[in-house]
């Protein structure tokens, strides 16, 4: 049992999400839930970030236990078909390359931006990196084969620096088994960029954190690039990543056009701690389970141009700028399951930029500096069986989207509106069903927000402000049934009596 909660306060904490969610599931008023039981929950969650922050000794527990005591349970009906590893005892052959020729090759689909970070970083005189030709090096093969200039011995931390960018070969594995630990020279620019395999086993990849004489900006990445593929599980990987680009902001996994990659790449149950972002770039299949993701420097989570992705029990915590996930660029049916998403700024999901059939559902929201969930100039997407509370903005955001589906989701002290609809074309309908929304600045609020269906929606506790914007209104025709029985289309000429729940166009 993790030491984030007394285990006197376990049974009690979990009769307040049953108290909280159980009577809207079941029908029952939400009236008569008592208020102590929201405050319980808000300082559960109060605790279990203050706890996750780095002084707070808690970061260490898989996320399954992290969250224990919340009484919030992550998903587990989704298979995980694990790849299978590589054998490490098929030796490893090494060689040298230049290591400009990596940059190159990103830089033909990346641009090349920071190129110049990466080449000054380098020892002077010295653009030599190491290639991994074929076979499975291991971190025991790296020191057998690789002299002090290569790879050290940091007395002072006990752990392998690596003092010359890895290349991963098309038909090589880099392998690091359970505790074995190999740091990136931030002062001899260091990188390791994959073309074949990558497997961290309970090992970690980490950024020293001296200074790089020759360019302040370079700090060590990890990409992994068009036939490249990775398998990380229970892996750790601290402070990589700089500059503003996919390419280089800490690990990367990202598409080339004429190399596919052989295997799936999955990265399950692995802490990333200060890095810049992990980004998922074009590539298809990806899944990302149970992670744990702290004090992230830009975007957390970057899902674009990656169809089919599935992101889920991952945990979200520590200051952020930006969103935790964003899904962008036709990231199509991408599937958000489970997550937690703790503080952090702007909406902590982003669905957009052409990502249709996303699913966003069972995810825990709370007190962004921002919304909850935003669906941004994407069709049919759905957001169910959510948990959003005390953002500083909209619980659910819907601007320029069709056929949105928004249903079973409890919506709770958000300072905008629990749901908001703008930005929409005449013919547009968005679908609002079997919702809780309470204690937020409006219950449904809009801006050229279209045809708004609505069933089912509990809003007996999100008195006196009921709707806003466009409708605000017709706020009559939501007091006279404030549970939603019967099935409405809103918008801002009126409400009408409607049969149609659903969309569907999105049925395929």
């Amino acid at each position: 049992m993790p030491s984030l909660f007394r285990k006197g306060c376990l049974d009690a904490q979990r009769l307040i999400l049953a108290a909280l969610f159980g009577a809207h599931m079941s029908g029952a008023s939400s009236a008569a839930e008592p208020a102590w039981e929201l405050l319980e929950l808000r300082a559960n969650l109060t605790q279990l970030s203050d706890d996750l922050r780095p002084r707070g000794g808690s970061r260490e527990p898989r996320v399954r236990d992290l969250v224990e005591g919340l009484s919030w349970s992550l998903p587990n009906a989704v298979p995980s078909n694990n790849p299978e590893l590589r054998d490490p005892a098929t030796p490893a052959v090494f060689g040298w390359t230049d290591g400009r020729m990596a940059l190159a090759t990103l830089s033909q689909v990346y641009g090349g931006a920071d190129n110049f970070d990466v080449l000054q970083a380098t020892r002077k005189g010295d653009n030599e990196a190491i290639l991994i030709e074929s076979g499975v090096a291991t971190l025991d093969q790296l020191r057998r084969n690789l002299t002090n200039r290569h790879i050290g011995w940091d007395v002072r931390t006990r752990t392998d620096v690596l003092r010359v960018p890895i290349i991963v070969g098309q038909d090589a594995t880099l392998q690091l088994g359970r505790d074995e630990v190999l740091m990136l020279s931030r002062r001899d620019g260091a990188f390791i960029m994959n073309y074949g395999r990558l497997e961290v086993m309970g090992g970690e990849i980490s950024a020293t954190t001296d200074q790089n004489e020759r360019n302040d900006e370079f700090n060590p990445f990890i990409a992994s690039l068009g036939s490249g593929s990775v398998h990380l599980s229970e892996a750790t990987f601290t402070g990589l990543g700089f500059g503003n680009t996919e390419k280089f902001g800490g690990f990367s996994i990202l598409a080339y056009p004429t190399l596919r990659p052989s295997q799936r790449s999955v990265i399950e149950y692995s802490s990333f701690e200060g890095l810049v972002t992990l980004s998922v770039v074009g590539v298809t299949n990806v899944e990302l389970r149970e992670n744990k993701l702290f004090d992230m420097r830009r975007i957390p989570l970057l899902i674009s141009r990656s169809q089919n992705a599935l992101v889920v029990g991952n945990l979200f915590a520590g200051d952020s700028p930006t969103n935790a996930i964003r899904v962008s660029d036709g990231s199509d049916r991408t599937k958000i399951i489970g997550n937690i998403i703790l503080e952090g700024r702007r909406a902590g999901l982003l669905i957009a930029s052409g990502s249709d059939h996303v699913e966003v559902s069972g995810n825990l929201i709370w007190h962004r500096n921002g919304g909850g969930v935003k669906l941004h100039n994407v069709a049919c997407g759905r957001v169910e069986q959510n948990t959003i509370v005390d953002d500083k903005q909209k619980g659910v955001e819907i601007r320029n989207s069709r056929d949105s589906f928004i249903h079973a989701n409890h919506i709770i002290g958000n300072k905008n509106a629990g749901i908001w609809v703008s930005d929409q074309i005449a013919s547009d309908v968005t679908y609002v069903s079997d919702n809780m929304m309470r204690e937020n600045g409006s219950g449904v609020a809009t801006a050229t927000g279209a045809n708004i269906a609505m069933s089912g929606n509990d809003l007996s506790m999100q008195l006196p402000r009921l709707l806003d914007g466009d409708v605000t209104q017709h706020f009559r025709s939501i007091v006279r049934d404030l549970h939603g029985q019967t099935p409405i289309i809103l918008n801002a000429g009126g409400a009408l009596e409607t049969e149609q729940l659903s969309p569907e166009s999105c049925e395929s």
